[in-house]
């Protein structure tokens, strides 16, 4: 009894068919002038193969360009949120004086 999706037929012959079907495509393919042809594919693909290292050197100079960019704006935001900390830290140091001076005037005040 044959196994599910074999068939009648065994795999074993099913390989031996498929190998002698290839071959006479090939056969068929060499016969009807498959050498033109894969001389066209290969020049066709060679001026697509050209036409791409333009497009990749584009792309490689466009994300070099995009890469400066992008390091120049991290290192003005770092420089800018380091000036933005410093000023931060002066007016907290700033305010806290302030504001012991006020609690110990309120303290002055009230031991008197």
């Amino acid at each position: 009894m044959a196994s599910k999706g074999q068939g009648k037929l065994g795999i074993g012959v099913r390989i031996i068919i498929g190998i002698i079907v290839g071959i006479a495509a090939f056969v068929i393919f060499l016969y009807f002038g498959g050498a033109k042809y894969m001389q066209k594919f290969g020049k066709k693909t060679e001026e697509a193969g050209q036409k791409l290292e333009v497009y990749e050197k584009e792309v490689r100079e466009k994300a070099e360009k995009a890469k400066e960019a992008v390091t120049e704006t991290a290192s003005e935001t770092k420089e800018k949120v380091t000036e933005t900390a410093g000023k931060a830290k002066e007016a907290v140091t700033g305010t806290t004086g302030k504001a012991k001076e006020a609690v110990d005037k309120t303290l002055d005040k009230a031991k008197k």
